[in-house]
């Protein structure tokens, strides 16, 4: 894989810092940021439930494969040079179920995690 995509919620202030923070790692894969539910996210990936793409972070690789919440953020960690290690701990059989009930827990809640001191002006 060289790129892999991401389909973020732009009036999320955690999701805009976190695409600033990406923005910044150094990245063994490219990573595209696009806005969900956008005529460009449709247009390019017409066979995705857009709606979906709302609950949680969407992640497209070039070759196809469609990664979603706890998977996608996991393929976004193992895009990152310094994180690619955390990723393979984080999939692990023994970490892999608490990985996916605190992906899902931050993601259910970001709105309200945006609202959050040092968050300000990036609520939705």
């Amino acid at each position: 894989m060289s790129t892999l995509t991401l389909l973020y919620d732009p009036t999320c202030g955690l999701c805009r810092r976190v695409h600033g923070w990406l923005a910044e790692q150094p990245k063994l894969v490219e990573l595209r940021m696009i806005p969900i539910k956008t005529d460009a996210a449709r247009r390019r990936y017409p066979q995705l439930n857009h709606d979906l793409t709302g609950e949680d972070l969407t992640a497209i690789s070039d070759q196809g494969a469609v990664y979603f919440g706890p998977k996608a953020w996991l393929m976004v960690l193992w895009t990152l040079s310094r994180y690619r290690e955390w990723a393979y701990r984080l999939a692990t059989p023994e970490l892999l179920p608490t990985t996916r009930r605190i992906v899902s827990m931050i993601s259910q809640h970001r709105y309200q995690i945006s609202r959050a001191p040092g968050m300000a002006g990036m609520a939705r």
